[in-house]
């Protein structure tokens, strides 16, 4: 394919492209405003936060969680022994959560701009809901240390702290796969469309120099035959 002709046919799929891009976004819950659109841009940071603070708090359990899954027969008395140790761990596993709730409640009061919006309602009172039950099973896992010499108490433990993190992956799946998607589709109408248009954007760019430098040779080429033949 010549020079010209594969920037020809670059040309066209930037117009199918963008053709793509408006359709996309008719695609649209309704008409969105800059200043909306900067809001869901704010959202969308708060939602990334509040996910990197669930993380830690999720990695956090796995102090605690190694060696008991490790050791699911240990001694109560060495489990008392260390009982100091093991409701530090806990009071720092509830304050990991409670400052997940606090990010997590920035999250909710973002999107109260789009709550007309019926999909952002669903998806909000689902992300609430989450936030309820993973609130439920930390309280659970909380109440397990008030009986430390309970022989099943590093199983229990074991078993409550894995509910815990299974519920955090589901939270951060109404996060990544759910709520940032719609955002990014329905309010900021953004897809692959816009990635590869920019790459194309950028090929394009990177080679009209050199198009341009090649047409002026051409040009000047055929400059110097128009001068040869009147010399003749």
């Amino acid at each position: 394919m010549t020079l010209v002709l594969e920037d020809l046919v670059r040309a066209k799929i930037m117009v199918a492209l963008s053709m793509i891009k408006k359709a996309y976004a008719v695609q649209m819950t309704y008409d969105v405003s800059d200043e909306e659109k900067a809001q869901a841009e704010k959202a969308i940071l708060f939602f990334n936060h509040a996910v990197k603070v669930l993380e830690i708090a999720q990695d956090h359990l796995n102090i605690m969680k190694t060696p008991f899954k490790d050791n699911p027969d240990m001694d109560p008395n060495e489990v008392m022994k260390a009982r100091a140790a093991i409701r530090r761990f806990r009071d720092k596993s509830i304050e990991n959560f409670n400052d997940f709730k606090k990010e997590a409640f920035k999250c909710v009061n973002a999107m109260h701009t789009f709550e007309s919006d019926t999909q952002t309602l669903k998806l909000m009172k689902s992300f609430i809901s989450s936030v309820d039950e993973l609130e439920t099973k930390v309280n659970d896992f909380s109440s397990l240390f008030d009986d430390l010499e309970s022989k099943s108490f590093p199983q229990d433990a074991v078993q409550s702290m894995e509910a815990v993190q299974t519920q955090c992956d589901e939270v951060r799946e109404i996060i990544d796969d759910r709520i940032k998607t719609h955002i990014q589709t329905n309010i900021l109408a953004t897809s692959w469309v816009d990635s590869v248009s920019n790459n194309y954007q950028l090929q394009i760019e990177e080679k009209t120099p050199l198009i341009i430098e090649l047409f002026n040779k051409r040009q000047d080429q055929l400059n110097d035959a128009i001068k040869e033949r009147s010399t003749q």
